[in-house]
């Protein structure tokens, strides 16, 4: 714990980070790696294998996007930047190792936005007691940016939480949790109407195992559907005992090559 309220201290965000606890969510994150670093290889692997091969598969090689960076621990920053001119990694807040990280590379840069575009607005909204925002707009981080590869790296389930820390008890739970869907909605239909290839990665589901038996499985996408993915897989993301000597919790991962294309059926 000392060791993270430092790490804290000395990586604190900018104040749009702080506010939201983007900074302190990345440092939590940080920490959990540090602790169950085997149990997350797997899932790291298989994330950058699926992002390298939707990469390849780009129709040009000038500009690639990376929604979600964070810690870069799921993105193949070398190999993108050997691909393509210039690689944009986009995050509400980005750590101290992201930005070491992308230091080494001339064709890295770092862009901190709302992936959302609506954090903001809706506590303007909660603040004033009017209605929240509707419909959510389609979002835009990188406007002017044509790139030839996006791709949203386990970012689509994050994307309400900060509304619900934000907004519990502030607004109506019917329409706080209509408005978290119509985000993620439209992550969704945004991602799909990009030019350029464009990839998924996004945890479909919740889960909390005991051994071979599920005992919990809670839909990390506020009821939205998905096609069916080209690859699923389970991150192990606490294993026991690292939130409890009862269970497990694994999150349930889906990734699309082309994400467009499986859009459009």
């Amino acid at each position: 714990m000392l060791r993270e309220f430092f790490a804290l201290w000395l990586d604190r965000g900018s104040r749009f980070a702080r506010r939201f606890g983007y900074d302190r969510d990345a440092l939590c994150l940080a920490a959990r790696h540090r602790r169950c670093r085997q149990a997350w290889a797997p899932h790291l692997k298989a994330a950058r294998t699926l992002i390298l091969e939707s990469a390849a598969t780009a129709p040009g090689r000038d500009t690639a996007v990376i929604l979600g960076s964070g810690l870069c621990l799921d993105v193949p920053l070398a190999e993108l930047c050997g691909r393509f001119r210039q690689v944009y990694l986009v995050d509400a807040h980005h750590p101290r190792a992201a930005r070491t990280l992308a230091a080494g590379f001339s064709n890295a840069r770092l862009v901190a936005a709302d992936v959302t575009g609506m954090a903001l607005a809706a506590e303007r909204a909660a603040a004033s007691g009017t209605p929240l925002p509707h419909p959510a707009p389609v979002p835009d981080p990188l406007p002017g940016v044509v790139a030839d590869f996006t791709a949203s790296v386990n970012l689509a389930s994050q994307l309400a939480i900060p509304f619900y820390k934000m907004l519990g008890g502030r607004v109506a739970e019917t329409d706080l949790a209509f408005f978290c869907r119509e985000l993620i909605e439209a992550h969704f239909d945004w991602l799909a109407g990009l030019p350029g290839r464009t990839c998924l990665l996004c945890d479909k589901a919740w889960q909390r195992v005991d051994g071979g038996r599920l005992i919990e499985s809670l839909d990390a996408l506020e009821g939205v559907s998905l096609p069916g993915p080209d690859r699923a897989w389970t991150w192990c993301i606490a294993p026991s005992p690292e939130e409890s000597f009862a269970y497990d919790r694994q999150n349930l991962v889906w990734g699309y090559r082309d994400f467009a294309a499986a859009r459009k059926g």
